[in-house]
């Protein structure tokens, strides 16, 4: 179970160089067709940071169509990851560990700023408690991922909010108010780029959200998606875990533009979901490693209008192994 001291810096090996710390959020502007992420990974054992602040609107296929990509490394690693300022213009603190934040930023060439608040709707979600997880039961468990991305196999929590406040971009301004998803990776990590996994966000305010992990493979050119690595469902502050999942997706340059989700809680209930993309981009800025291409889609489930984010995630080294003329799918 995820406790307050989860938000902060973890106890390390302080002579492991690849012990790294994540937080991430995701926002958007769905009347504006504006999807937002706010980035930090840190080395505190190396004293140094990378953080991404990207946007984007609309459907954007090529990086150079972005709104904003401020991707900036070898900052210096703040003491605490709790309550912490980069040099990059991004601020991060706690304000009720470990469910609420405060994200501000302001871009160092007056493009971008926010002011942003996420309160969490339900405590956050704990992959590796086999009492939270119900696939940790399972032979094929999370646990075992480790070919799927070290970035999330050793610790993580990941969590559903309420965000609000202002976003100004390029000169215009916005007011925001969303459901998405904040998460805090850590432990040991080597950034080899031989991983795929798809990050899948659905959200319909506190009523009903979920988050999955899903395998990826690329076979003859074509993205597939395979067996839920881990997942889970909220509904009015009560979470349950995800076991099962089938995704499809129709995408053009590797963006999704739609999508068709069918998932199976713990519990047995069951839910179907049919997006449509309204921004989508390629995110190559947030680690040197992968890409991220990245849609906000839009889903109708018994009357009401949600949005979530779809972030098929390709390690570099996995997509030069698997597309490039000397790699399999030559």
């Amino acid at each position: 179970m995820i406790q307050e001291h989860d938000c902060d810096f973890h106890d390390r090996d302080p002579e492991d160089w690849t012990w790294t710390e994540t937080t991430a959020l995701i926002f958007s502007v769905p009347e504006a067709g504006i999807l937002g992420n706010a980035y930090v990974l840190a080395r505190p054992n190396l004293g140094v940071a990378l953080s991404s602040v990207a946007l984007a609107q609309g459907m954007c296929p090529s990086p150079a169509e972005m709104d904003l990509a401020d991707c900036q490394v070898h900052l210096p690693c703040p003491e605490s990851f709790s309550d912490f300022e980069l040099a990059n213009g991004l601020s991060v603190k706690v304000s009720d560990a470990p469910r609420d934040y405060h994200f501000r930023y302001e871009n160092a060439l007056d493009n971008c700023a926010f002011d942003l608040t996420f309160e969490a709707t339900h405590h956050p979600f704990d992959m590796h408690d086999p009492a939270e997880n119900a696939l940790l039961t399972a032979a094929d468990s999370v646990a075992s991922a480790d070919t799927h991305g070290d970035g999330w196999a050793n610790g993580h929590f990941e969590v559903k909010g309420h965000i609000t406040g202002e976003l100004e971009l390029r000169g215009k301004r916005y007011a925001v108010e969303c459901y998405e998803s904040m998460d805090h990776s850590w432990g040991p990590r080597r950034d080899l780029g031989t991983w795929a996994v798809s990050w899948i966000s659905v959200n319909f305010g506190p009523q009903l959200a979920m988050h999955l992990a899903v395998e990826m493979t690329i076979e003859r050119g074509q993205v597939k998606y395979g067996d839920l690595r881990f997942g889970f469902v909220t509904r009015n502050g009560v979470t349950e875990s995800l076991v099962w999942a089938r995704v499809e997706a129709a995408r053009v340059d590797m963006l999704t533009v739609s999508n068709h989700l069918k998932v199976r809680s713990a519990g047995g209930t069951e839910w179907e979901f049919r997006g449509s993309a309204i921004a989508a981009h390629p995110w190559y800025g947030f680690n040197p490693r992968d890409v991220a291409f990245q849609s906000l889609h839009r889903y109708e489930y018994d009357g009401v209008v949600g949005y979530g984010e779809m972030a098929d995630i390709f390690g570099l080294d996995y997509l030069s192994e698997h597309v490039s003329k000397h790699g399999r799918g030559a």
